[in-house]
């Protein structure tokens, strides 16, 4: 990151800020990855992908762009993409929790059309927002950077409504197993209520949070676009506090023991009735 100003950037890039987020998801990305192999939850790829190949190489490419015009298009695009990425764990997750305790009759799209249907828009809408980034970042053209911004502030408010979508979703079944709970919510998770809190999170910093942040700065709010701390504080930061809270409390390892569980019990309880059915 160069250590004075230059055409690409309005400001004067800082270095220690940069360094602070380097460390902070160098440690996250290894949590992840160890839980990850660990546990052998796959649906949580995204969150390391999103920590890793996105806001840690975004903000490692960052201190060594130089104001050179490719790298600082890479680290633009990286971190562009960095909450994306982590929203597609989040929504994975989410339908997984909903499938665990059992909460079909309450969720607004099938379940078994949920995964590819969720993880098909999220990456539609990545690759397109993808698109829009490197538009605006590496052409010199005013007319070409303002088609690419209007794509990227598309995508955010297409993004903003479609993960309060998933979230308005859980809202409503939380409010059902509340009224009507099903026998997964006392003996599968019983403490269901506190995990669920992982996704009001992630779509309150992500969704409300960040895209909201960074629909403003594309507005052209000019202390947002010629101050960089506001995009560490709401964007890369914050990015911290949704792995951190997974980190901790890893719901992807529960809801797979939970699974497994059930599975077993539901084989073993087959295998005694089929017993019952062929006994004299």
């Amino acid at each position: 990151m160069s250590a004075s100003q230059c055409e690409l950037y309005p400001y004067v890039p800082s270095l220690p800020l940069a360094v602070v987020a380097i460390i902070l998801y160098s440690m996250l990305v290894g949590i992840h990855t160890f839980r990850m192999i660990q546990a052998k939850t796959w649906t949580s790829t995204f969150f390391c992908l999103g920590g890793w190949v996105a806001q840690l190489s975004g903000y490692s490419v960052g201190i060594f762009s130089t104001c050179n015009r490719a790298a600082f298009t890479t680290q633009s695009v990286l971190l562009l993409l960095g909450p994306t990425l982590i929203m597609f764990s989040v929504n994975l997750t989410q339908i997984d929790f909903a499938r665990v305790l059992d909460a079909k009759d309450f969720c607004w799209v099938p379940i078994p059309w949920q995964p590819a249907l969720y993880l098909g828009l999220n990456v539609a809408l990545m690759i397109v927002q993808l698109v829009g980034g490197v538009i605006s970042t590496a052409s010199s053209s005013i007319e070409t950077i303002e088609i690419g911004t209007k794509i990227t502030i598309a995508i955010y408010v297409i993004q903003l409504f479609f993960w309060l979508f998933t979230f308005a979703e859980n809202t409503y079944m939380a409010i059902k197993l509340r009224s009507q709970p099903t026998e997964a919510c006392n003996t599968k998770l019983s403490h269901w209520k506190g995990w669920n809190q992982l996704f009001g999170l992630s779509v309150s910093i992500i969704a409300a949070g960040r895209n909201v942040m960074r629909l403003t700065m594309a507005g052209g709010v000019a202390f947002l676009v010629e101050t960089e701390w506001p995009s560490y504080a709401f964007d890369g930061y914050q990015m911290v506090v949704v792995l951190s809270a997974w980190a901790i409390w890893y719901l992807p390892e529960k809801l797979r023991k939970v699974g497994s569980r059930v599975s077993y019990m539901s084989l073993t309880e087959l295998e005694r009735t089929e017993e019952r059915s062929v006994s004299p």
